[in-house]
């Protein structure tokens, strides 16, 4: 007989109304082909090299050397089973490691790719192709003539040169940051090159992303050839006296980093829905507390509750299963984006670098704040189980933690940009016209002088979603005003920093549901190909919850906006009868029929994002339940890691704990037996 914990996963997976390996196919489509993803995984699971097993145990040193051999087994894979390109990339972030070969492809390569002349490409990428060199990116803190402060990733033992991001001058004229390949170590040797100075900057917050080797380096006269300045779009002419050539536009290269944060946003989703399998898994499987309103003989009696069912429990985890499949979305759109806007840039066009700075600025903070915060909150929900190691949701929250970076300034400074425009403009329906994606919510402007809008009246009414975008889309663009207006007053922008923190999120939340409202509903949307009926509405439940839940979420900007009127104030003798037919009851009661209809398809959802046991590498989400069986084997099983031999364990206890029993027992009056000391003695 299985254990009920078992029992408890299959039934619950034996709900969902839809084929979860469809919409895994939908999950992926334009990023990953699951076939590869499967049988990269698999290779890799069987290759002892990438046992996860000891590594919680290993010191700072060892996870180092692990990260490091991990990086060799992973080329020696790729050899054996002659791995394309596509394939040993597939493999590297499959292996669930975090190493300097990540800051190689997703930061080094693809700047020069992006950023590199035909010829320095030419030179270049089949060096970083076949790893004849290591690369990192060095972006400053600050520009102090040639001296570099800064944490940089894969720069503390491994890489031999780095893409460095400094300040042009020629003619003591300062032409702003450009992007210099500089070699940093010896490719004979590996010693560091003369001038240069670089080291390890030690262990991070919560022991994460201990096999990464973050370095510091400081420049002091280092020379760097003309050659090595990535010209793609800026050059300095050899022939005409080294006069510089600008570029079609400045912010030009800050390509890279825009490539890296569209990566990131892919990535990071589905970490978080790494955090979010194991949760919810493990939350059908805990049992605790039986129904205290059934009474003996009615079923169920006395029979513990899994813990899923308590709403308190189910309104934590479920916006954070909504995040996952809205964040993914996200990030396939991010990157078909990106490489639109590459397209245009190789022939000289640049219409599209506002546009996707500011996309991926306001995604990058949105999603990897998204996913710090959504990770925690499902650890939370799990209890102390989710405390443990072993349930690898909180190496997932140490790893990502250091994503969550804060771009709000930038974003909120495109936003002003845009509403100035969009407000001055001497044409409003060729301004209207202008408006791009990431602004296409000024539009909202134009009905702004009927607010308040009219509430639904009915729970059902609360589920439109035409109606939940415009609520959004408006509250972004009184945000943003409101901004401006307290500029206009001659407030400076420093000073409002904190208010920036809420136009960023907000404008961030009315593209997204404009976004998940194209990719949904229209014809060739990202969530339209290959979608069945019972994947399709499903989908349109949870990207619904999605909105729903931030507009709920928004309630004090929809009333202080005068977007929604606020409730007339109840009625003493009627009370409970006007409280609950208020607009904004409706509201909640539409969020909890939501969530009770995503109820029953929770575990196929997570099945969806068809992560293996061996990805997961985690004792409470097992595909195949009996959590608590596996807690036990494995405590057993790593006794020896934990806390030592037999042997050890007598050390401990001759020298620690029997000296503390002993000082109790003679404080007490007792003999080392327990009995009582005669005290005459």
């Amino acid at each position: 007989m299985p254990p009920q914990s078992t029992l408890d996963i299959q039934a619950a997976r034996a709900r969902a109304s839809f084929d979860p390996d469809a919409l895994h196919r939908v999950l992926l489509n334009g990023s990953k082909d699951p076939a590869m993803r499967r049988r990269i995984t698999e290779i890799l699971e069987q290759n002892p090299s990438f046992d996860k097993g000891a590594s919680p145990y290993q010191s700072r040193a060892q996870q180092i050397e692990r990260g490091l051999h991990l990086a060799k087994a992973l080329f020696e894979v790729v050899d054996k089973h002659d791995l394309d390109y596509i394939e040993y990339l597939e493999a590297l972030f499959a292996s669930d490691t975090p190493m300097g070969l990540n800051l190689h492809e997703i930061a080094f390569t693809p700047v020069i790719q992006s950023q590199g002349s035909d010829e320095q490409q030419e030179e270049w990428l089949p060096r970083c192709y076949n790893h004849e060199i290591l690369g990192c990116y060095l972006q400053p803190f600050r520009f102090v003539a040639y001296r570099l402060d800064r944490w940089i990733g894969a720069l503390g033992i491994l890489s031999t040169h780095g893409v460095v991001q400094a300040r042009l001058m020629l003619g003591g004229k300062d032409y702003g940051p450009h992007l210099f390949i500089v070699q940093l170590r010896s490719e004979k040797d590996h010693s560091l090159m003369p001038g240069i100075q670089a080291g390890e900057i030690g262990p991070k917050v919560h022991g994460a992303m201990a096999s990464v080797d973050n370095g510091w380096a400081r420049f002091n006269h280092v020379r760097v050839p003309r050659s090595h300045m990535l010209s793609r779009f800026a050059q300095v002419d050899p022939v005409d006296g080294g006069r510089f050539i600008k570029p079609p536009h400045s912010k030009l290269s800050y390509g890279g980093m825009i490539f890296i944060r569209s990566q990131m946003i892919g990535n990071l989703s589905w970490r978080l829905a790494k955090a979010v399998t194991i949760s919810i898994r493990y939350l059908h499987m805990r049992r605790q507390f039986a129904d205290p309103e059934l009474k003996p003989g009615e079923p169920q009696h006395g029979i513990e509750k899994q813990v899923i069912t308590y709403p308190a429990v189910y309104m934590r985890v479920i916006p954070q299963l909504a995040n996952c499949i809205v964040f993914m979305t996200m990030g396939k759109d991010m990157a078909n984006l990106y490489h639109s806007m590459s397209a245009q840039l190789a022939s000289g066009d640049t219409a599209l670098l506002a546009e996707t700075h500011a996309v991926s600025s306001g995604l990058k903070t949105y999603v990897s704040s998204g996913v710090v915060d959504g990770t925690e909150v499902v650890r939370r929900a799990m209890g102390g189980h989710g405390f443990l190691a072993s349930s690898g949701v909180g190496r997932i929250f140490a790893t990502e933690l250091p994503s969550a970076t804060i771009l709000n300034l930038q974003v909120a400074r495109a936003a002003l940009k845009s509403f100035r425009a969009f407000l001055t403009a001497a044409n409003p329906a060729d301004a209207r016209a202008r408006l791009t994606p990431s602004t296409a919510y000024l539009a909202s402007l134009a009905t702004a002088s009927s607010l308040p809008l009219a509430p639904p009246s009915s729970a059902d009414g609360w589920l439109d979603l035409a109606y939940l975008q415009r609520l959004l889309s408006l509250r972004a663009a009184l945000c943003v005003a409101r901004l401006a207006a307290q500029l206009d007053s001659g407030r400076k922008f420093g000073e409002l920093s904190w208010e920036c923190v809420e136009v960023s999120a907000a404008t961030v939340e009315a593209f997204i549901a404009a976004r998940m409202g194209e990719a949904l509903l229209h014809e060739g949307g990202v969530l339209r190909e290959g979608v069945g009926a019972a994947e399709g509405e499903v989908l349109k439940n949870v990207v619904t919850f999605f909105l729903l839940h931030r507009v709920s979420c928004a309630l004090p900007s929809l009333l202080e906006f005068g977007i929604l009127a606020p409730p007339a104030p109840p009625s003493l003798a009627k009370l409970g009868r006007s409280v609950a037919n208020s607009p904004l009851e409706q509201l909640r009661l539409a969020l909890d029929k939501l969530a009770r209809e995503i109820l029953p398809e929770r575990v196929g959802l997570t099945d969806a994002f068809g992560f293996s046991d061996w990805e997961l590498d985690s004792v409470a989400g097992l595909h195949s339940g009996g959590v608590y069986e596996a807690m036990l084997s494995k405590a057993q099983a790593d006794e020896q890691l934990n806390i030592g031999d037999k042997a050890e364990q007598e050390r401990l206890y001759r020298e620690y704990i029997r000296p503390i029993l002993e000082r109790g027992r003679r404080l007490n009056g007792r003999n080392a037996d327990g009995a009582e000391r005669d005290s005459k003695l």
